[in-house]
């Protein structure tokens, strides 16, 4: 848990208190939102339409490239979706494109920007709620954004206000107060860990067993490839010629692909484990899907063949992904395991996952076919 830094003028245990008993994820974008636009010089007033557009670019990745869900109650995915169809963006558009497609879509005024804007029909009002706890106590839910516009404008000119208040001019959106503005600024990283903590296990409970959650918040980064190369070429170097396990084809020690055995996009990591070699076509064909089980067989004894070969080298850390895996603490050990334990291991780790990414979305059942202009008549 992450203890916000305290203040003598603000109401921070209110503040802490904004993501208790969430049942859905607009609280933790609204803020996420909120927190983005200070860090690009939004000082003051801040327009819906904005908030709106950074909060589905924010949980663009999530729910669309990651495939993770936001719980049976939120409706962030089916605007998203809307969005997506109308603007014609692919899974990993960049961030500042789906900013500026929503508002586009938005200062079009019709059907479409007005379910967009329904994500807004609470959670602006709600986020402040904790600022006003024992007046709202026994209030009525269908005044409770009524009572906290008023709330919210008494509050402004107190000595303790709250982060900010409802305006219509020059723009429709919030203004947040100066003392919230340079709090805020002064704690941003404190700020940002905060929210991002609590949304991290907010999508953990919905989304249980799905590997590495923290890593699927955002657009993913530039990746490094070369340990899991260096142990590869390694591995071929030693051995001689390898098959791909999916084509057949010899795999040629200079300008092979890494294929991720259960894709990257679901496991969100590399570890050599879930990684094999093979022909580059190979893998731009197999892409995010997830392969038939018939190849589970191939995979598991070139898996065992390397962790084999790499035990003799003097690289040990190469073999610290294995070490985890298998429950050892020396790669003398990994030696001494025979296949059938090497693969009922592998065989345990990798089949749930299989059935979580396919009730996901994920395309299981994939078979390399050859390109029809390759075969010789």
């Amino acid at each position: 848990m992450i203890t916000l830094p305290y203040s003598p003028k603000l109401n921070i245990s209110a503040l802490s208190a904004v993501f208790d008993e969430t049942t859905n994820a607009y609280k933790y974008y609204w803020f996420l939102a909120i927190l983005d636009l200070i860090r690009e010089g939004w000082e003051d007033v801040i327009p819906f339409n904005r908030l709106v557009a950074y909060m589905l670019a924010n949980a663009w990745y999530p729910l669309v490239y990651f495939r993770l869900s936001f719980g049976k109650q939120d409706q962030m995915d089916r605007v998203i979706s809307l969005v997506r169809t109308h603007c014609g963006l692919v899974p990993n558009a960049p961030r500042q494109q789906i900013i500026e497609c929503v508002l586009d879509r938005l200062n079009k005024r019709d059907d479409i920007s007005r379910t967009i804007y329904s994500l807004l029909n609470f959670v602006p009002y709600r986020f402040l709620r904790p600022f006003f706890a024992q007046t709202l106590r026994r209030a009525k839910d269908w005044v409770v954004n009524r009572r906290i516009r008023a709330l919210a404008e008494a509050s402004y000119t107190d000595a303790s206000p709250c982060m900010y208040r409802f305006i219509a001019e020059p723009v429709n959106g919030i203004e947040l107060h100066p003392a919230w503005v340079d709090y805020i600024k002064q704690h941003l990283h404190i700020l940002t860990g905060f929210c991002l903590w609590h949304l991290t296990h907010y999508l953990q409970r919905n989304n249980p067993n799905v590997p590495n959650i923290a890593y699927k918040l955002f657009e993913p980064q530039a990746r490094d490839l070369r340990i899991a190369r260096d142990f590869w070429a390694f591995v071929i170097a030693q051995a001689g010629p390898l098959r791909c396990i999916y084509s057949g084809m010899e795999i040629p020690q200079d300008g092979f692909s890494l294929d991720h055995f259960l894709p990257w996009r679901y496991v969100a990591h590399d570890r050599l484990w879930n990684l094999v070699p093979t022909l580059k076509a190979v893998n731009a064909s197999k892409r995010d899907s997830i392969p038939d089980l018939v190849y589970f067989e191939p995979f598991a004894s070139l898996q065992y063949r390397a962790v084999q070969i790499a035990a003799h080298s003097p690289r040990k850390a190469w073999l610290d992904d294995y070490l985890l895996l298998f429950r050892v603490d020396r790669a003398a050990k990994l030696q001494h395991i025979d296949f059938d334990t090497f693969r009922e291991t592998l065989r345990r780790t990798l089949l749930p996952q299989i059935e979580i990414a396919a009730n996901m979305g994920f395309v299981t059942g994939w078979r390399y076919e050859v390109p029809s202009e390759t075969i010789i008549k």
